[in-house]
């Protein structure tokens, strides 16, 4: 019997918790409509017909265990609808938060200049609890692995990471998700309205069919 505060206190903190991610993932904080140019800007990391009648942003950093948790319903969209919609990935890495953020988001686009962008943007989602918590440099030789593994000169991809081109685009991704007023990521947009993760193939679905 003594246990019992005990336990209804974790059955209400446990409870809460739940809540509380089923809100995150369900009901942005301030959905709204963000001009598409601004959302898009100049990226290449973009896949799908460039004239395709839906276009999906998704504003990610690969060490946030949200934006992991998410990758099934991205893998699902595409999977179902890739041939359709013209689906783009702009960086957002929460450096104060995930200090391995930036250095993945720099070997990704390394990596895109192999065009292997979206090969290691999967691996770095597949494997995230294995590099995540890493000390930097380990998490980098981590990232070097990734490369080998996709047939990346592992030399030519190291001088590639701390590139200008890679820095540009990953502050410009940044810039583009200040002005469309991000406040965590993931956040998704759908031909410009934020859309929650989970209403992202249903939201799709319906502008396909519109």
């Amino acid at each position: 019997m003594k246990n019992i505060p005990l336990l209804v206190g974790t059955l209400l903190v446990t409870l809460l918790l739940v809540v509380g991610i089923a809100y995150f993932f369900s009901s942005p904080s301030n959905s709204k409509k963000v001009d598409q140019q601004i959302l898009v800007g100049n990226t290449k990391n973009v896949r799908g017909p460039d004239n395709a009648k839906v276009t999906v942003v998704e504003f990610s950093d690969f060490q946030c265990p949200a934006c992991g948790a998410t990758q099934p319903l991205v893998k699902q969209l595409l999977d179902k609808h890739g041939n359709e919609i013209r689906f783009v990935y702009r960086h957002f890495p929460l450096t104060q938060l995930h200090p391995n953020a930036m250095p993945a988001a720099l070997a990704a686009q390394a990596a895109a200049s192999f065009n292997q962008f979206w090969a290691f943007h999967d691996l770095l989602f597949a494997n995230q609890s294995e590099w995540a918590d890493l000390p930097t440099d380990q998490a980098q030789q981590k990232f070097l692995d990734y490369a080998e593994k996709l047939q990346i000169d592992k030399t030519e991809f190291s001088k590639r990471i701390d590139s200008s081109e890679a820095h540009q685009q990953i502050t410009d991704d940044i810039s583009d998700g200040t002005k469309a007023g991000l406040e965590a990521t993931p956040t998704f947009f759908v031909n410009g309205q934020e859309t929650a993760a989970p209403q992202l193939l249903s939201t799709v679905e319906s502008m396909l069919k519109s």
